[in-house]
């Protein structure tokens, strides 16, 4: 039997970044994997994002909840959990694919070794759902992985909002890089210091052929494995 996959986005308020990751992993976490899901993972805001940065991250706490549940499965059960947890929450059915993924060598539970720049997509105005993925599948990606050290790149396509009032976003993104600097350092992020600017201008050029980038959101984010 196949698996679903549910994405929900959890959004803070009136939370240190530290408390809201802390409830996230102690206390909301644990009712799910009550719900027994095939798989859990987490990405989360624990703290505000670097200063200066390339990226022009978000500084609002956020939640990412991946659910993996079998074909037959109801997502209303988790939807139930998550609706009273954050201010905000919208959950998606979604396709998922790795372009490129680490082997994952710790344990449940620990954080990934490394952060997530966590991106959520809208779309550009005035193009059809086809050429925005063949735009984002076919030419950004191939373009990400030349361009940047990325270890992982976990790939979701929206297909259909399964909570009321959803945000309409198109996808949802993890990337990460083996260390810290390799993402935050725009030298080694780009391609080293003599590929660095060229290498800007090819990725912004592309992005803006495909993606509303005033509605398209950044967040420095670490992940967790909650059951593999």
């Amino acid at each position: 039997m196949g698996e679903r996959k549910f994405m929900y986005v959890l959004r803070g308020r009136d939370e240190s970044h530290a408390a809201w990751s802390r409830r996230m992993r102690s206390e909301v976490s644990p009712r799910l994997l009550a719900l027994r899901p095939a798989k859990l993972q987490l990405t989360v805001t624990e703290s505000q994002p670097p200063k200066p940065s390339l990226f022009p991250f978000k500084r609002e706490p956020i939640a990412i909840f991946n659910i993996y549940d079998d074909d037959a499965g109801d997502p209303s059960r988790f939807t139930e959990i998550l609706r009273g947890a954050a201010p905000s929450v919208s959950g998606y059915e979604v396709e998922e694919a790795y372009p490129v993924t680490y082997e994952k060598t710790w344990r449940d539970g620990e954080p990934t070794p490394s952060p997530i720049l966590l991106t959520m997509l809208c779309k550009k105005p005035g193009i059809t759902t086809d050429e925005y993925i063949r735009r984002w599948h076919g030419g950004h990606t191939p373009l990400s992985l030349e361009v940047h050290p990325l270890w992982y790149y976990q790939r979701n396509v929206v297909r259909k909002p399964i909570t009321e009032g959803a945000e309409p976003f198109d996808g949802i993104v993890l990337e990460a890089c083996p260390t810290r600097g390799d993402l935050l350092n725009p030298a080694r992020f780009f391609g080293g210091p003599l590929k660095m600017l060229p290498n800007m201008l090819r990725v912004a050029n592309d992005i803006k052929g495909f993606l509303d980038m005033k509605k398209t959101e950044n967040f420095y984010a670490t992940e967790y494995h909650l059951r593999s």
